[in-house]
């Protein structure tokens, strides 16, 4: 009986001890309530300037990409059509060749104009004012290119920049992407443009600029007169 009271007193002195340490332990400040953390929703900030940045971008890049396709026909296509009218009716090839603006064929209505303003038909003669008139040209297209690019790499950026602004944060997180999507195809197609544009520009020095030279010294074509 002594054994089983001395027990059963010294559990309950433990029991009493663990209580007391379990109270102490834990501040006021552990029972309180604490306020359910809020999930950040999508942010109108952010979605205005992904839809801004993106759309201003697409636009960048849009522009430039629509004046590749100015001409529709392809270099084979565009240099049996000047062949021939330089070898039938030359007027109408300089006619042709300033519509197609942004191409070789810009090239080869400066040199012809240049050509027959030599006034003569000494084709060496002549070559020496087309050949230099060509290359001209061609390298100031070469050029307008050049920077229509540069213009069209800052609008992919800030499509690109768009996108990754509404996966960050904004709602209708597609269409920014959507849009950039769009800015980079139009970026590629201008790039595209430009490489096949130098292999043009070759090609066309080498097959119609002589051409070109045939057509001023055989008399079919001549300089329009000067206005009084």
């Amino acid at each position: 009986m002594k054994r089983a009271h001395l027990a059963g007193l010294i559990l309950g002195v433990i029991t009493a001890c663990a209580a007391y340490e379990v109270a102490y332990a834990q501040s006021p400040e552990d029972f309180e309530e604490k306020p359910e953390e809020k999930t950040e929703g999508p942010s109108t900030l952010k979605t205005v300037a992904a839809f801004g940045l993106a759309t201003i971008g697409l636009i960048i890049c849009m522009i430039p990409a629509a004046k590749t396709f100015n001409s529709n026909s392809s270099y084979a296509q565009s240099k049996l059509s000047m062949i021939n009218l330089l070898r039938t009716n030359p007027h109408q090839a300089e006619f042709m060749a300033k519509k197609m603006e942004g191409t070789y064929c810009e090239a080869i209505a400066g040199a012809l104009k240049i050509g027959a303003s030599a006034g003569t038909t000494d084709i060496n003669v002549i070559r020496q004012a087309t050949a230099p008139t060509y290359d001209g040209v061609a390298q100031g297209v070469v050029g307008k290119w050049k920077g229509d690019a540069g213009k069209a790499k800052v609008g992919l950026m800030a499509a690109v920049a768009g996108a990754g602004i509404g996966l960050a944060g904004g709602s209708l997180v597609f269409i920014p992407i959507i849009l950039a999507v769009l800015a980079v195809s139009a970026f590629l197609r201008l790039l595209w443009f430009a490489h096949d544009l130098n292999s043009q520009i070759l090609r066309g020095r080498a097959e119609v600029l002589p051409e070109v030279d045939a057509a001023i010294a055989s008399g079919r074509y001549r300089a329009p007169p000067r206005a009084s």
